[in-house]
């Protein structure tokens, strides 16, 4: 039943009995008044009839949605010509109005003008409706208020035209489906470090009335810093998932080495086969991945002056300044330098976590010929990733201190002159020039001609850095010595305080010979007469003691 717009209730069949009676007697009247047959050819009556079809009446709830309803124009004709009957039939500046207060949607269009619709040419309105998450599945039924003009009768040749607006309310049915849909989340618990490999854990979620199986959830970064094992896209497999079950499926992910620290967005993708056994999709779906920084670390040293020809340690402090823990961590040189050398391969940290610093001691063997320069060494830090992947944070020198080749003792030699032809005791004083503790200090004395010794060697248990310790060797010289000045050669053969045996180098020190002044020719003559005297004496005794009665 319609509503015409002076608010008077008739049927389809009242207005056209009402129609034809008003044109029959207009027809009359000019006939009265000598009108041929002719106008009442050209004249012209009739009524719109609208209706309101949906051909897509599916909605899913938490959707925003197009309604598209169809308004056709199912009108008759009372009276007139093929060529008039557009002219009675046809709907005018046509208005349609949804009122969905009995269904769970929410209508978000006003008022909708169509313009005019005939027999041949229906009109269309999209109506955008928003159906609630919560919607309960099921068919609803909306009202549709169309508001229209139209012209009831025509008769040209009395210029007579009678016009007329009205306003009828139709219903159509929706529905508001029950299959499967999903909902992807937890990815928001999950962060991928910058220049790393890590997985995303995303919970699917079956938030329809109906069970779904071979269920393909596939993932697509639109992002070319984020990607999946090089690829742009990720499918994982589901058997199945009941109405309202959540399962997770886990992603392998990679982001750039020069990616910002932001969120990603991830398109998402459901196909899945109903309890009918069609197959069905959702592809309005989305996740967010949010990346952590870079892995960083600071280090910074102490200790860094090295002689030449020395083994020294310098104390490197490491810090990981990263997001994350950093497993493993090493330090080792880039590359390699002449005269600097690691005695380890690299040396070891530990495990960091963030924040954290370690202080280890970095061991180097300088050679003999290194310069005395402060030096800058290109040095890598090594860390191993939760996952076990071994990485390198290259950006890292560290300054030495280069310091000249310097002895391991330091000799001073006491009592060092002695005359030809004799022995005597000489003594050294032997300190530590080194910066560690030496143990087992043995000693060795080097004579050569006219020079010797009969105890050339020495021993010291111990000396800390800048001890000193005295030893006694005994040294003698040749009768045939010539008084000059000659050398005595002393090396040293000691364990550092990592238990390595080294030799020192050759110490040289100088002894002086005096000659032996000799005896004078008169002492030599005067002791031999007193010799012979004496022997006399002697012989002279023994005689008379030998005689009878003596």
């Amino acid at each position: 039943m319609s509503r015409d717009a002076d608010g008077r209730g008739t049927g389809a069949f009242g207005r056209r009995v009402l129609t034809a009676a008003l044109g029959l007697a207009v027809v009359t009247a000019l006939l009265v008044s000598g009108i041929t047959g002719s106008v009442g050819a050209q004249a012209a009556g009739g009524d719109p009839e609208l209706e309101v079809f949906v051909p897509d009446p599916t909605l899913t709830p938490g959707t925003s949605a197009q309604l598209e309803l169809q308004v056709a124009n199912d009108a008759e004709a009372d009276f007139g010509t093929m060529e008039s009957r557009n002219r009675v039939t046809a709907a005018r500046n046509v208005r349609i109005e949804v009122d969905a207060d009995d269904a769970p949607i929410d209508v978000e269009s006003g008022r909708y003008s169509i313009g005019s619709v005939y027999e041949s040419q229906p009109g269309t309105a999209p109506i955008d409706v928003d159906v609630p998450e919560d919607a309960e599945p099921g068919e609803y039924e909306i009202d549709v208020e169309l508001e229209y003009s139209y012209t009831s009768g025509y008769f040209p040749r009395g210029e007579v035209e009678y016009d007329r607006t009205r306003t009828v309310t139709r219903t159509v049915e929706i529905e508001i489906d029950d299959d499967p849909r999903f909902e992807l989340s937890g990815v928001e618990n999950t962060t991928v470090q910058i220049g790393e490999t890590g997985t995303i854990d995303v919970d699917v979620e079956n938030v329809g009335a109906k069970p779904a199986r071979d269920v393909a959830v596939a993932l697509e970064s639109r992002s070319p810093m984020l990607g999946f094992g090089g690829g742009e896209l990720d499918t994982a497999r589901i058997d199945g998932l009941d109405a309202g079950e959540t399962k997770t499926v886990t992603y392998e992910v990679s982001v750039a080495p020069d990616a910002p620290d932001r969120e990603y967005e991830l398109d998402g993708t459901v196909q899945y086969t109903d309890p009918d056994g069609i197959r069905g999709h959702d592809d309005s779906l989305s996740v967010g991945v949010r990346t952590v920084s870079e892995q960083a670390f600071s280090m910074t040293a102490e200790g860094t002056a090295l002689h030449a020809d020395e083994e020294g340690d310098v104390a490197v402090t490491v810090t990981n300044e990263g997001p994350v823990t950093a497993h493993d961590v090493s330090v080792n040189l880039a590359g390699e330098y002449p005269n600097v050398r690691l005695l380890e391969g690299s040396v070891s940290a530990g495990t960091l976590d963030s924040g954290e610093s370690a202080t280890v001691d970095v061991p180097f063997d300088l050679g003999r010929e290194a310069d005395p320069v402060s030096k800058t060494l290109d040095m890598n830090l090594g860390y191993r990733t939760a996952d076990g992947e071994h990485r390198v944070d290259p950006d890292h020198s560290l300054v030495i201190d280069i310091q000249e080749r310097r002895d391991d003792f330091l000799l001073t030699f006491s009592n060092a002159t002695i005359t030809a032809d004799s022995s005597q005791l000489v003594e050294v004083e032997v300190t530590n020039n080194r910066d560690q503790r030496l143990t087992d200090v043995e000693a060795k004395l080097g004579t050569s001609d006219p020079l010797d010794s009969a105890d050339d060697e020495g021993y010291v248990a111990a000396l800390d850095p800048g001890e000193t310790t005295t030893m006694t060797f005994e040294l003698s010289a040749t009768s045939d010595a010539n008084p000059k000045t000659y050398s005595v050669a002393m090396d040293f053969r000691y364990d550092d305080e990592k238990g390595n045996t080294k030799m020192s180098n050759v110490y040289r020190l100088p002894v002086d010979v005096e000659e032996n002044g000799g005896t004078p020719l008169w002492l030599v003559g005067g002791g031999l007469l007193v010799l012979v005297v004496i022997g006399g004496i002697a012989y002279y005794r023994r005689r008379q003691g030998a005689s009878p009665g003596q």
